[in-house]
C-alpha cells in the first residue's frame, strides 16, 4: 500500500442490501460524562439527522450498545456480586448505559454487545445475514474504540463499511486531543478498511431515495 489510501468504486447503498448502524450511543460518552467525550453532542445529533432520513428512505436502523445486566456477574453461590453491580459503569438501570434520547425508533433493531466492537462481543454478523445486508453505514462512540474495532472486524469478515466521518466522536489520549483521536482513527480506516461520508451528503443521498418513492 505504501503512502496510497485505499481508492475504490463508492458501495451500493441502496436499501436492500445496507443498514445503519449506531454503535454505543450511550450518555456515558459524552462532554464531562463517565467517558470524557467532548463533540459526541454533535455526533449524536448528526446521527438522529441522518438516521431519520433513512428511514424516510425506508432504510432499517440498528442500534447497539454496551450494557451488562446483575445475572452477568455470579458469586459462588450464583448470586450476583453486588459490589460489581453497584459500580459497574455501563450496568443496567444506570444512566451511562442509557441511549441519548429521540435516537431509537420503534422499528429499529436494539442489540447488546459485551466488549468493544459488535461483531466480536455482539451478534451483529448474525443480524446481518438473517436480513442480507452486506454494507453497513455507521456512526457511533467513540471513533478509534467501539466504532474502530467493530468497522474493522466488519471489514476484515468481507461487510462493507462506510462511517459517518461527524457521527463519530472520540476521547483524548495521552498527548493527543480528542479531535486529533478521531481524524487519525478515520484516516486509518480509510487507508485499509473502507469508506467516510459525511452526513449530510449520505442525508442528501436518503432524502433522493425518499423522494423517488414518493413520485
Amino acid at each position: 500500500m505504501g503512502s496510497n489510501p485505499r481508492i475504490e468504486e463508492p458501495y451500493d447503498l441502496s436499501p436492500v442490501r445496507t443498514v445503519m448502524l449506531g454503535v454505543d450511543f450511550q450518555q456515558g460518552f459524552g462532554d464531562g460524562a463517565w467517558e470524557h467525550t467532548p463533540d459526541a453532542a454533535a455526533a449524536v445529533s448528526n446521527f438522529r439527522e441522518a438516521a431519520a432520513s433513512w428511514r424516510r428512505a425506508g432504510g432499517r436502523v440498528i442500534m447497539c450498545r454496551e450494557i451488562y445486566y446483575p445475572s452477568d456477574y455470579p458469586g459462588p453461590d450464583g448470586a450476583p456480586i453486588a459490589d460489581v453491580v453497584k459500580h459497574h459503569p455501563l450496568m443496567s438501570g444506570r444512566e451511562n448505559a442509557e441511549f441519548y434520547p429521540d435516537l431509537v425508533e420503534p422499528e429499529d433493531l436494539v442489540m447488546r454487545k459485551t466488549g468493544f466492537s459488535a461483531v466480536a462481543a455482539g451478534d451483529l454478523l448474525d443480524i446481518l445475514a438473517e436480513h442480507g445486508w452486506d454494507t453497513v453505514v455507521m456512526g457511533g462512540l467513540t471513533t478509534p474504540i467501539c466504532v474502530g474495532t467493530t468497522s474493522d472486524d466488519l471489514s476484515m469478515a468481507g461487510v462493507k463499511v462506510v462511517i459517518l466521518a461527524d457521527a463519530c466522536a472520540s476521547q483524548a489520549f495521552d498527548g493527543f486531543s480528542a479531535q486529533d483521536a478521531h481524524a487519525f482513527a478515520l484516516a486509518r480506516f480509510r487507508y485499509q478498511f473502507g469508506q467516510t461520508l459525511t452526513t449530510n451528503e449520505f442525508r442528501r443521498f436518503a432524502d433522493r431515495l425518499a423522494a423517488a418513492k414518493r413520485s
